[in-house]
């Protein structure tokens, strides 16, 4: 399976209000989420995500890509990660 069909971003209004409604507790006022303020679930694919394609050393900070993957996932949505 090919991921180039897939989309490249998501619009924040929509990715914002799904978040929301699936328990993280913050507006997002920039680009990066924090990990803490999500519910369990959506904490466990974020840290997945980040320690299995990011080079991060730290894992409190969700780098925009990583929270468009998670949301892509989350929605089942395609989404063009190698872009």
């Amino acid at each position: 399976m090919t991921d180039l069909k897939g989309k490249n971003s998501f619009p924040k209004d929509e990715y914002q209000t799904d978040l929301i409604e699936r328990g993280y507790v913050r507006q997002l006022t920039k680009e990066t989420l924090q990990k803490g303020d999500s519910p369990p679930p959506m904490k466990f694919v974020f840290h997945t995500l980040l320690i299995s394609v990011s080079n991060k050393t730290t894992f409190n900070e969700i780098p925009l890509k990583i929270q468009y993957l998670g949301y892509a996932i989350m929605a089942e949505v395609d989404f063009n990660y190698s872009k």
